[in-house]
């Protein structure tokens, strides 16, 4: 065989194996998260359904507003079926100790348990708990440490309303 030849054979056996692939992966009953395929309206239009209460202190109200971002393409709901009620927790640990016992890096742990609730009977659909874990260092600055610390909460929370986004999504798309 010529190298022509060769070069031809094997674009012919690539693109066979990458339209298998693809024909394996339709069968396997994979479908786009926020696509209208399938039964019923897409994640985004039931993600419009869900009332976000309120969640205490600053740093709830950040997640909160982060979550109504996410979840809501254009307007509130009018008259929603379920309702996400969202605990925030956070603590905040000491690491890498010096001599003198002073710290130069810290660890931040938000936890946020949630609940999704129907509007209709009352009944608890969906709970589950999201958390993050960030890291960051204790500068001498009075300023700037402030600054490292409201950062860092703001990434852990920009996490968690991923996360928390995410999971409501997937369930409310399985057809509940």
């Amino acid at each position: 065989m010529s190298s022509s030849d060769l070069g031809g054979l094997r674009r012919f056996l690539t693109r066979g194996l990458l339209a298998l692939a693809v024909s394996a992966t339709a069968a396997c009953g994979f479908q786009p998260l926020y696509g209208d395929r399938g039964v019923g309206a897409g994640a985004a239009e039931k993600l419009n359904s869900v009332e976000i209460a309120s969640i205490p202190d600053r740093e709830g109200q950040k997640l909160r507003n982060l979550l109504i971002d996410r979840f809501y393409e254009s307007s509130r709901p009018g008259n929603p079926r379920y309702r996400l009620d969202v605990v925030l927790t956070a603590t905040e640990q000491k690491l890498a100790l010096q001599k003198d016992a002073s710290a130069v890096r810290a660890q931040l742990l938000v936890n946020a348990p949630y609940r999704l609730t129907d509007t209709a009977d009352g009944k608890v659909v969906f709970a589950s708990s999201a958390r993050s874990m960030i890291s960051y260092n204790i500068l001498e600055q009075h300023y700037a440490g402030v600054l490292t610390v409201e950062n860092a909460y703001d990434r852990a929370l920009q996490e968690i309303s991923n996360d928390i986004t995410t999971r409501v999504a997937m369930h409310l798309g399985r057809g509940s």
